[in-house]
C-alpha cells in the first residue's frame, strides 16, 4: 500500500487565492481542507502595525491528503508561489 500523509501548509492572507488556485488546478488533488490561523512569535519584526499591536499575524493553513510520492510535485507547483513568500511547509 502507497504512503500516505497529510501535508500542512501554514501561507500568508495575500497568497491564500493563489494557493486555492494551484491545489484547485492539480489533479491527483480531490479536496483540501482550508483554516483561518494564528501565527505567534516572540520575533515581531516583520509583522506590520496592527500585527504588533494584537500580538499575532494572521495566516491560512491548508491540509491536503496525499500520497508521499506526490509531494515533490505538489511542492513545485507551489514553487512559483513561494518565490517570494517563505511559507511554513509540514
Amino acid at each position: 500500500m502507497a504512503e500516505q500523509l497529510l501535508f500542512t501548509l501554514n501561507a500568508p492572507t495575500n497568497i491564500k487565492d493563489d494557493v486555492v488556485d494551484i491545489l484547485i488546478g492539480i489533479g491527483f488533488i480531490t479536496g483540501f481542507t482550508l483554516k483561518k490561523i494564528q501565527g505567534y512569535s516572540k520575533e515581531h519584526n516583520e509583522f506590520d502595525i496592527a500585527e504588533q499591536v494584537e500580538g499575532y499575524r494572521s495566516f491560512y493553513q491548508f491540509e491536503v491528503h496525499i500520497l508521499l510520492s506526490e509531494l515533490a510535485i505538489l511542492k513545485t507547483a507551489l514553487s512559483p508561489v513561494c518565490k517570494y513568500t517563505p511559507l511554513n511547509i509540514g
